[in-house]
Formats: structure tokens, C-alpha cells, sequence
């Protein structure tokens, strides 16, 4: 499937879908953004991931919701058995990403 701007991602079924271009550069663009996706090189909770990256919880919560809804991080809960408390699990979605400039404009396509 195409975006109207052209770019791309992969679903969970492979298929390519649509990242939108300006949310994709404008997180990547955030000091918080990028912390935040190499932190979530390996699965970590909110608490986690601020700790990990030193982005402070609020702008973690805000971020993160942004990352996935990007697809650019995945987001799974973990339920404690014991007292059923759960938790959202996050965990980075791509492993790199391509910024490419072309006479239709500014593509960034996971790789």
C-alpha cells in the first residue's frame, strides 16, 4: 500500500505499509526519539526505557505512543501471574532505517 507521500513500512505480514513521512523525520529528528529507539534495542517497560536512554518517563509515555503508532517500535504487555498487574512492553521494530531524496520528495523507508 502507498502513502500520498510515498512512504513505507512492513506489517506483520510482511506487506508493506505507510509510514507517514513528516511523523517519521520528526521523530527521528527528536533527541527523545532516537534515545528512546536505541534504548528499546531489547524489550523494556516505560521505567525501563527511561532509565536506559535518561528521557524523563512523561516524555517516554508520549514518545513511545508516537514510535509505534510510526511502527517503529512494537509495543506487547507483560502481566505479572502473581498480583495480575501488566505492563507495556517495548521493543524496537526496525533495525535500520533509509532516508532517501529524490526529485518527488524525501522518502524514509525501513530496511
Amino acid at each position: 500500500m502507498s502513502a500520498p507521500d510515498g512512504q513505507q513500512r512492513r506489517g506483520d505480514d510482511g506487506a508493506e505499509t505507510a509510514l507517514p513521512r513528516s511523523e517519521a523525520l520528526t521523530l527521528l529528528a527528536s533527541d527523545s526519539g532516537v534515545a528512546l529507539l536505541r534504548a528499546a534495542g531489547r524489550p523494556g517497560t516505560a521505567c525501563e526505557l527511561s532509565k536506559r536512554s535518561g528521557v524523563p518517563l512523561s516524555t517516554v509515555y508520549r514518545e513511545a505512543s508516537k514510535l509505534v503508532d510510526a511502527g517503529l517500535l512494537e509495543e506487547t504487555v507483560r502481566v505479572d501471574v502473581e498480583n495480575g498487574r501488566h505492563a507495556s512492553v517495548y521493543e524496537r521494530a526496525v533495525d535500520s532505517l533509509t532516508v532517501s531524496v529524490t526529485d518527488d520528495g524525501v522518502d524514509v523507508t525501513p530496511d
